[in-house]
């Protein structure tokens, strides 16, 4: 299943979030559905237990803080593997059957470091630092592209449009 990115995870009030497939679902090419959902729930327990953690942000505010934290830290690299299932299902269905005769290695399985060798804890717990969003209420709109902002293919009135308008209605 394919769908654009939805442009937030985390409801407005910020006390419940999407992780795994329901928040960014990935091709069978991508090879990375379920080790991502993994390293979303790592990510979303360590940042719920740093803000927990953390004395300075308000009771009330440390399950917000956690959740969207979890979102800021996570988008970005989750869109960025995302995109490299699609363009690995864009080499197979085109592939060249006479050039994999000529070069087995051509159609070989890339194994990404960037992807095999994180450290999704130790990852949250270095950036927590710089990135808690403390009582910060998300951007709608920039969220679109994921936290650094921009068009994200957002469009009209689809349906991740129309569940991101019930949610925003929503006081969860």
């Amino acid at each position: 299943m394919y769908r654009e990115p939805l442009p937030t995870w985390i409801t407005c009030s910020g006390r419940i979030c999407l992780l795994g497939d329901a928040a960014h679902p990935f091709l069978p090419t991508s090879i990375q559905g379920c080790s991502q959902a993994i390293e979303d729930g790592c990510a979303l327990a360590t940042c719920l237990a740093l803000s927990h953690a953390d004395t300075n942000i308000l009771a009330q505010e440390k399950v917000p803080t956690g959740l969207r934290t979890y979102q800021l830290l996570r988008y970005e690299r989750v869109k960025a593997a995302q995109i490299e299932g699609e363009k690995l299902r864009n080499t197979w269905h085109t592939v060249d059957w006479n050039k994999v005769r000529r070069n087995p290695e051509s159609i070989k399985l890339p194994r990404a470091d960037w992807l095999l060798l994180h450290d999704c804890e130790e990852n949250v717990r270095t950036l927590w630092p710089s990135a808690s969003v403390d009582r910060a209420e998300p951007k709608r709109g920039s969220l679109a592209a994921g936290p650094g902002g921009g068009a994200g293919g957002w469009g009209g009135g689809g349906w991740a449009q129309r569940l991101y308008r019930f949610l925003a209605k929503c006081k969860l």
